[in-house]
Order: structure tokens, then C-alpha cells, then sequence
């Protein structure tokens, strides 16, 4: 009888604890509030909260709360209670890592794939170097190191330092090299598990061209797991609507665009 008394109140200290799990602030953009007994407080980069808190974004704000190996990871404007977003189940996970395999080639272009996202994209660029405009590789020696190196990283999983090197070439480029490194820098940080990071840049990208298809269908999957569900399903319906997307990317985008109806 001690020993399952005893039992029980482990148990009960262990959920507690679960219950209490600290958070840090990992990433802040904007106006991001926490609530308090009198009203609300600005959060701020490495402040620690308890998973029982709510927060609140502003318009245009993300925000990403660490837990552990766990990421909370917020992109529209409301109000949250953390703890209830810290229990996803799995199925989110191995959407995102399917999208993020199925767009992978673009980023590492010594990746074979027959993938209609990806021929497009690689046919379109081919296109424009034939007329004598953009091309997919740079003009400049040193943007396509950088893209080199960035590529290789990502190819060895090196996500983080990937992103950063991605980052270099985006700031040196323009026109659709510009596109081709920015994008690229936001596959990486999506892979590397940056949800916030990730869909600023992505939001910040031109919404036409040659890199529309990828990059609705990456903003859109974050933009869903973020609670963004509006603009997922605004951008998705634009590009399904424009000619943006063909082949399986299509039904891919109506599968997404049903998600953010339930």
C-alpha cells in the first residue's frame, strides 16, 4: 500500500513538472507579449517562460519557444496558451519532412529527382540562360562559391551553417540568383527546424516568377504549423489559381488548402 501511495505521488510531481516545462524565447520578430496578473508584457530573445503562459503577436510578429527538443513556433497574429501547442501529434512532422525531401533537390542540385516542382523550376532557369538573361548559376565568382559551399553544406545535413552561407550569397546576388539563395537559405532553416525564420524570409520573396510554385508550397506547410492557416490558404489557392504549380503539386496544394479547414 506505501509503495503505490509512493507511486502515486511520483506520478503526480512527474505531471507537474511536465505541466511546468520551462520555455525560451528562441526567436522574437515584432511585438510579442506575455500575460500577466495585470496585463501584458513585452517577451523578449532568451527570456524564459512557463508552458501555462499565454502570449500574444501582433501583426507581422513571430516568435519560437524551445522546450527540450521540442519548438513552438508562431507566425500569425493572436493569442496562444503555449502549453496546449507543445503536444502536436507526429503527423505534422512527417508532412513538413516529406515536403522538405520532395523540395530538396532545388537546394542540392546533385540530387536526382524527376519531381514536376523541380523540373520546372530547372527548365525555366535553362530557359532564361538560352535568352541570354538570368541564369541559375551566377556571373559573379564569388556568389557561386558561396552557393557551392552553402549546397555541400546542406547536402552533408548541415543545415544551420548551410543557411548562413545561403544567407552571404542572397545579400551579393539579384534578380533570380537573388531568388535561387534566398530561397535556398529558407529550405535550410526550415530543415534545421526554424519555422520563424524561415517564413519572414519567405514572405519577403516576390510571390511571381519562377520560384512561386517552391515557395508556396514551403510557406504554405510552415504557415499551417505555425497557425498561419489564412495566409496558407490564400497563397496555396493564388498559386493553384495562376499555373504556379502542375502534376502532383497540385493535389498536394489541395490536400494542404483542406488542412486549414479543419
Amino acid at each position: 500500500m506505501k509503495r503505490l501511495v509512493m507511486l502515486f505521488v511520483l506520478s503526480l510531481a512527474f505531471l507537474a513538472a511536465v505541466a511546468a516545462a520551462p520555455l525560451t524565447a528562441s526567436w522574437i520578430d515584432g511585438s510579442v507579449q506575455l500575460k500577466t496578473g495585470s496585463g501584458w508584457v513585452d517577451v523578449n530573445m532568451g527570456d524564459q517562460l512557463d508552458s501555462a503562459a499565454t502570449v500574444r503577436l501582433g501583426n507581422g510578429a513571430t516568435a519560437e519557444f524551445d522546450s527540450g527538443g521540442r519548438r513552438i513556433s508562431l507566425t500569425a497574429p493572436g493569442v496562444y496558451v503555449l502549453d496546449s501547442l507543445l503536444h502536436r501529434g507526429t503527423e505534422t512532422v512527417k508532412q513538413r519532412s516529406s515536403l522538405l525531401d520532395k523540395l530538396a533537390a532545388l537546394v542540392d542540385p546533385s540530387s536526382r529527382t524527376t519531381d514536376t516542382t523541380v523540373a520546372g523550376v530547372r527548365g525555366d532557369l535553362i530557359g532564361d540562360q538560352a535568352g541570354g538573361g538570368m541564369t541559375w548559376e551566377s556571373d559573379s565568382s564569388d556568389v557561386d562559391s558561396l552557393m557551392s559551399a552553402a549546397r555541400q553544406l546542406a547536402h552533408d545535413k548541415k543545415y544551420s551553417e548551410a543557411a548562413e552561407k545561403f544567407g552571404e550569397a542572397a545579400a551579393a546576388a539579384d534578380g533570380d540568383k537573388k531568388d535561387d539563395a534566398t530561397y535556398s537559405q529558407a529550405w535550410a532553416l526550415a530543415a534545421n527546424g526554424q519555422t520563424a525564420e524561415s517564413v519572414k524570409i519567405l514572405r519577403g520573396m516576390p510571390p511571381a516568377g519562377v520560384w512561386a510554385g517552391p515557395r508556396a508550397l514551403l510557406l504554405g506547410r510552415l504557415d499551417i504549423d505555425s497557425g498561419a492557416t489564412s495566409e496558407a490558404r490564400s497563397l496555396l489557392q493564388t498559386a493553384l489559381d495562376n499555373g504556379s504549380l502542375a502534376g502532383n503539386d497540385v493535389q498536394l496544394a489541395k490536400d494542404m488548402i483542406a488542412e486549414t479547414g479543419k
